[in-house]
C-alpha cells in the first residue's frame, strides 16, 4: 500500500472505529436493556453474563474487521481517483 493511502486508510480506520463503537454499544443497550461491557464500564462487565460478554467481544471484533477492510479499500480507492484526476482535487 502505497504511503499516502497508509496514512489516509489509518485516519479513516480511527474515526471509523469510534463511530462504529458508539454505533454498536447503543445498538447493544436497545436489544439487551444493559450497558455495554466494554473495556471502559468496568460496572457492566461485572453485572453481565461470560456469555453476554464473550459475545459482545465477538461482535465488536467482526466490527472493527470490517469497519478496517472497508477503510482501506476506501483510502485506496479514493489515492486511484486523486492519481488518475489530480485537476479534481
Amino acid at each position: 500500500m502505497k504511503p499516502l493511502a497508509k496514512i489516509l486508510s489509518t485516519v479513516v480506520s480511527l474515526v471509523a472505529g469510534l463511530i462504529g463503537s458508539k454505533v454498536l454499544s447503543s445498538v447493544w443497550t436497545q436489544v439487551t436493556g444493559d450497558d455495554a461491557p466494554s473495556k471502559k464500564n468496568k460496572e457492566a462487565q461485572a453485572d453481565q453474563s461470560i456469555g453476554r460478554i464473550v459475545t459482545f467481544a465477538a461482535i465488536s471484533a467482526g466490527v472493527a474487521a470490517l469497519t478496517n477492510v472497508a477503510a482501506q479499500r476506501g483510502a485506496e480507492r479514493m489515492v486511484r481517483r486523486v492519481r488518475s484526476n489530480p485537476e479534481e482535487v
